[in-house]
């Protein structure tokens, strides 16, 4: 017989097997950093300059530049007010180290040196200084090269040159020809360039890698109101002052006299202008910083006096009354730790002292006395209770309110718990003569 070729005759036909999609080898549009889009690093460039901004502040208020204000964007990227009512003109620029040292042939250098040459030409003497500023270093040629070529390039040798000259006539040939390209290049006169060359210097700024950490931890770090912060909050207080320069540097203005200001008489100080301007003294202050709301402080003098004999057996006697004879020890190592402690942060910043002590000491006392009222019991100890309350609220509070002691820690409040107790203001027991005490 032979075998059906009907279309509806399958018994010849093999069973079809449904083949599996493969999985898509593509990856997703987050899978891959893209380093081919130029936007980030372009961010990063203007976050470099809004951060030396920041370090021109921070010297200001550290008094290493006599500056008591900063200019964002004022015919310059920096213009630094100093105490005399002159200016020092800041140019930043970021290079990849690999596109090599700064040289007399860059065309970014000769357009800032054009620049200052404007601000010269434009303002005079209320120009002091003019800094060039970058992550990459100049080119450096040591004075006993005998190169002509590679010296007459070379920012440093050239300005050092020019500045031991008393005019222009008076540049020695080797840098007579970069005098008069620049002079060229920067369409102003032999006297204004001579005169710009005279006040010009050359700064390294920190790397583009590392300017976040240096600025945190090597330039805001030295300020009196931050030298006890911690890595985190160091952090946000440079991204705040960042962001205020950064706002500075824009065209953003919030002033409400914009909408009051007239075209034709005026009279009123532009608001545009008056939002570029950070005074030194008005923004480079944690304790101003404000992000934090307002710490709630303590008034009243000081219970304790650091560094003063007290009664031996004070602190055993109430703990002991108390249930805690396990805890004396505990207690009393971390008493004397806090004082010690303490004494050395009066020392440290002693311009927060004595009200910081006041504060630490009416926080503790607070917390002590509500778990005290809380705990107390008239047919058995309580001492073991109060204490793990106690130690839960202070725990509490240097995790969560930190400016509100000063950014101490848990060990030094658990020891304020202790140099309290021997004073007699905290009480682990009810109430009783102590042996030997004359208090």
């Amino acid at each position: 017989m032979s075998k059906s070729n009907s279309p509806n005759d399958h018994t010849s036909k093999k069973p079809s097997i449904k083949k599996k999609r493969k999985p898509s080898s593509l990856p997703t549009p987050v899978d891959v950093f893209d380093d081919g889009d130029p936007g980030d690093a372009t961010q990063r460039n203007f976050r470099y300059q809004h951060a030396f901004g920041v370090i021109l502040l921070v010297a200001g208020k550290l008094g290493n530049r006599p500056y008591v204000a900063i200019w964002c964007e004022q015919h310059e990227d920096y213009l630094a007010e100093r105490s005399d009512r002159t200016f020092d003109g800041y140019q930043i620029k970021t290079s990849r180290p690999e596109n090599g040292a700064w040289k007399l042939n860059n065309l970014d250098l000769k357009k800032s040196i054009g620049r200052f040459a404007e601000l010269v030409q434009e303002f005079g003497d209320a120009i002091n200084q003019l800094f060039f500023v970058s992550n990459t270093e100049c080119e450096t040629i040591g004075k006993g090269n005998t190169n002509d070529r590679l010296r007459a390039i070379c920012p440093r040798l050239f300005l050092e040159h020019v500045q031991s000259c008393q005019t222009p006539k008076d540049i020695a040939p080797v840098f007579a020809p970069t005098f008069r390209n620049l002079q060229a290049d920067c369409g102003c006169s032999e006297d204004i360039l001579f005169r710009t060359l005279q006040k010009m210097d050359i700064i390294l700024g920190p790397s583009r890698s590392e300017f976040e950490a240096t600025l945190s931890h090597e330039h805001i770090a030295q300020l009196d109101s931050c030298k006890s912060l911690s890595a985190d909050q160091l952090n946000v207080f440079r991204d705040h002052l960042v962001a205020a320069v950064h706002r500075a540097s824009s065209l953003q203005v919030e002033n409400p006299i914009r909408h009051l200001c007239p075209l034709i008489r005026g009279g009123d100080l532009d608001p545009k202008l008056t939002a570029k301007r950070l005074a030194v003294e008005d923004l480079v202050d944690y304790a101003a910083e404000s992000q934090a709301p307002k710490v709630f402080q303590y008034v009243g003098k000081s219970l304790i006096q650091l560094g003063e004999p007290r009664h031996p057996t004070t602190l055993e006697q109430k703990l002991t009354a108390g249930g805690l004879a396990d805890q004396v020890d505990y207690m009393a190592e971390r008493e004397r730790s806090t004082e010690r402690h303490l004494l050395e942060d009066v020392q440290r910043r002693p311009e927060r002292y004595p009200e910081l002590m006041t504060q630490i000491e009416q926080v503790v006392l607070g917390e002590c006395q509500e778990a005290h009222l809380r705990a107390r019991r008239a047919d058995a100890a309580y001492g073991p209770a109060m204490m793990i309350d106690v130690q839960d609220r202070l725990r509490r509070i240097a995790r969560e309110e930190t400016a509100m002691i000063g950014d101490h820690s848990y060990e030094c409040l658990i020891g304020m718990a202790g140099l309290l107790t021997r004073e007699c203001v905290v009480w682990w027991s009810p109430r009783f003569p102590v042996e030997g005490d004359p208090s």
